[in-house]
């Protein structure tokens, strides 16, 4: 397991935390994921990108919270789920719809045929794609297009708690 972090995959299979982000089957591979959790209370923050909720405060400290439905869809989702990554500065709570386990995926590369992804979704988002039965699924890296005036404002918010 592991490796994924960062690298190109070509024709893998991974074992990843499965979860809807609206229409779309995700997945986080496994080593990224630090826990799932119910949602917990957010406070927005002005001036963030729509895909941010907000800040939650996870194991003590402020974090940022993804809605990973808006952020691939560009439209809210419903949530019922936070998936805490490790995301580059810090660990991020990723706002999902339902959490359907631990599997193994096959994937292939986000440069492959799925290369129509790459200006509609960070390509520094999309590790690969693979498929669950007959939907397509995102294989994600730990978010990281969190922008670093949220990752400042969530260091800000700890200094001062």
């Amino acid at each position: 397991m592991g490796g994924l972090q960062g690298e190109a995959v070509v024709g893998a299979r991974v074992t990843a935390l499965v979860f809807h982000a609206g229409p779309l089957y995700c997945a986080f591979p496994l080593d990224e994921v630090v826990e799932t959790m119910r949602p917990l209370q957010t406070r927005p923050l002005a001036g963030t990108p729509p895909y941010v909720r907000g800040l939650s405060i996870l194991r003590g400290m402020p974090s940022p919270v993804v809605d990973v439905t808006h952020l691939l869809t560009g439209e809210p989702g419903e949530i019922s789920r936070y998936v805490a990554v490790r995301a580059g500065r810090g660990v991020v709570a990723c706002a999902t719809g339902p959490v359907l386990g631990v599997q193994e995926v096959e994937v292939e590369p986000a440069e492959g045929p799925t290369a129509a992804l790459s200006g509609v979704v960070s390509k520094a988002l999309i590790a690969a794609v693979g498929r669950m039965e007959t939907e397509p699924l995102v294989l994600l890296r730990g978010i990281r297009t969190v922008p670093d005036e949220v990752w400042e404002a969530a260091g800000s918010t700890g200094a001062a708690a």
